[in-house]
C-alpha cells in the first residue's frame, strides 16, 4: 500500500469512528452553556484531548510498532501491559455495548415512526452483523467500503445540519446543569476514550509522524462537528432527544442509514482492539472467530444490562488511562529512562485517587490537564530522589 492511500485510508477509519450518535448526544449535554460557551469549550476539549493525548500515543505506537497498550511496557513491564490490556479489554466490551444499545434505542424510534415497527432482538441483530461483516472482509475491500460509507455518513451529516438550520427555533431548556470546566472535561474523556486504541491503528506503518498526525487530527475533525450538531441541534431547535429529531426530520430511511452505519464504522474499531488485547494476554490463532464472540458478548450485555448514564463511564476511562499515559509519555519522551516498574504504578493509583478528588473543583480545562502535567511533573522529580541503579533505559 502507498503512502498515500495509507494515510488516506487513515483518514477515513477515523473520521468514521468520529461521526457517531454517542458523540452527537454527548454534545447535546453541553446545552446549558449556550452555542458560543459551549463551541468554545469543545474546541477546548477536542485540541487538548486529541492534541497532548491521541498524537503522542499514536506517535509511540507508531515509532515503536507496538500496539497502544504495549507501549505501556517502557514505564510499567509486561506485567503492567496483561493488566492494563485486562482494564482495557474490560472498557472496549463495555463500549461494543453501549455502542450497540444507543443504536439500538435510536433505531427503534425511527422504525416506529415510519413502519410502526420497534423490535430491540432484530435491531441488535442487525448491527452485530454488520460490525461481523466489517471484521471478515479484507484490508483493501475494508478500504474502498469505508471510502463510500463514510463519504455518505459525511454527506448525511451535512443533510443534519440543514435540517437544523430549518426546524423552527425553541430554546427549550433540558434542565441540566453543566459548568465550562466540566464541559471541557467532557470532550476530554471521548478524545480519550480513543487513547487506548490509537496506537493499534498506527503500530504497523513507516511514517510514524504522518501517520499519527491524521489519525488524530481526523478524529478532532469530525468529532468537533458531530459535537457542534448535537449541541447546536438542542440549542437551536429545544430537542434534547437526538431520535426524536431523526424521527420528525422527514429523513426517513436516511436516518436509519445514519444510524446504522455510523454505529458499525466505531464499534469496529472497539472490537477489533478488544481482540488485540486479548491478543496481550494470551495468544491465539483464530482472532476472527474471537472477534466473533466479543461483538456477540456486547450485543448480549446491551439486551439484558441497563447502561443508563455512559457520562461517568467516560469518566471512569479518564481516570484509569489519563494518569497511565501521562506517566508514558513522560518517560518516553522526557526522561528516556523509567522508574522501577512499582514506583510507577503507584504513581499510577494515586493519578486515579487526584482525579476523583480534583474532579470537586471543576477546574476550567478540565480535571485531565491537570493530572497530566501534575502527575508528569510528579513522575519526572522523582527521578533525582532514587539512585541511578533503580533506573532502566529505554530503547
Amino acid at each position: 500500500m502507498t503512502e498515500t492511500k495509507e494515510l488516506r485510508g487513515q483518514f477515513l477509519l477515523w473520521l468514521g469512528a468520529a461521526i457517531s450518535i454517542a458523540e452527537i448526544m454527548t454534545g447535546m449535554l453541553l446545552a446549558p452553556l449556550g452555542f458560543s460557551k459551549g463551541f468554545l469549550a469543545i474546541l477546548i476539549g477536542h485540541l487538548i484531548g486529541c492534541g497532548l493525548f491521541l498524537l503522542p500515543a499514536g506517535y509511540i505506537g507508531a515509532k515503536k510498532h507496538q500496539t497502544a497498550i504495549q507501549s505501556t511496557k517502557v514505564a510499567f513491564g509486561s506485567t503492567g501491559v496483561l493488566l492494563f490490556s485486562l482494564i482495557n479489554l474490560i472498557q472496549l466490551i463495555g463500549w461494543t455495548a453501549v455502542m450497540i444499545v444507543n443504536a439500538i434505542s435510536a433505531m427503534n424510534g425511527i422504525s416506529s415512526s415510519l413502519l410502526n415497527f420497534k423490535n430491540s432482538i432484530i435491531m441488535g441483530l442487525v448491527i452485530a452483523i454488520l460490525i461481523i461483516i466489517w471484521l471478515l472482509v479484507s484490508e483493501n475491500s475494508l478500504y474502498r467500503i469505508n471510502l463510500i460509507v463514510v463519504n455518505l455518513l459525511v454527506i448525511g451529516a451535512g443533510i443534519m445540519i440543514f435540517l437544523i438550520f430549518k426546524a423552527p427555533v425553541s430554546h427549550t431548556s433540558n434542565g441540566l446543569n453543566m459548568t465550562f470546566g466540566s464541559a471541557v472535561e467532557l470532550n476530554i474523556t471521548m478524545a480519550l476514550s480513543w487513547l487506548p486504541l490509537i496506537g493499534d491503528y498506527t503500530k504497523s506503518t513507516k511514517h510514524p509522524l504522518a501517520m499519527s498526525t491524521i489519525s488524530s487530527f481526523s478524529y478532532f475533525f469530525g468529532s468537533l462537528i458531530m459535537f457542534t450538531i448535537g449541541l447546536l441541534l438542542t440549542t437551536r431547535t429545544g430537542f434534547t432527544d437526538f431520535t426524536s429529531f431523526l424521527a420528525t426530520s422527514g429523513l426517513g430511511i436516511i436516518a436509519l442509514f445514519i444510524i446504522i452505519f455510523s454505529t458499525v464504522t466505531t464499534t469496529f474499531l472497539d472490537v477489533m482492539s478488544a481482540t488485540i488485547n486479548i491478543q496481550n494476554i494470551h495468544s491465539f490463532k483464530h482472532m476472527k472467530l474471537i472477534s466473533i464472540i466479543i461483538v456477540a458478548l456486547g450485543l448480549v450485555i446491551a439486551w439484558v444490562v441497563p447502561i443508563d448514564n455512559y457520562q461517568n463511564f467516560l469518566y471512569f476511562i479518564a481516570s484509569v488511562f489519563t494518569p497511565l499515559y501521562a506517566i508514558v509519555f513522560v518517560t518516553y519522551f522526557i526522561m528516556k529512562k523509567t522508574l522501577p516498574y512499582w514506583l510507577n504504578i503507584i504513581w499510577w493509583l494515586m493519578g486515579i485517587i487526584a482525579y476523583y478528588q480534583l474532579q470537586k473543583f471543576d477546574f476550567i480545562f478540565g480535571t485531565t490537564i491537570i493530572i497530566l502535567f501534575g502527575l508528569g511533573l510528579l513522575v519526572y522529580l522523582s527521578q533525582f530522589i532514587l539512585p541511578k541503579s533503580h533506573f532502566r533505559n529505554i530503547k
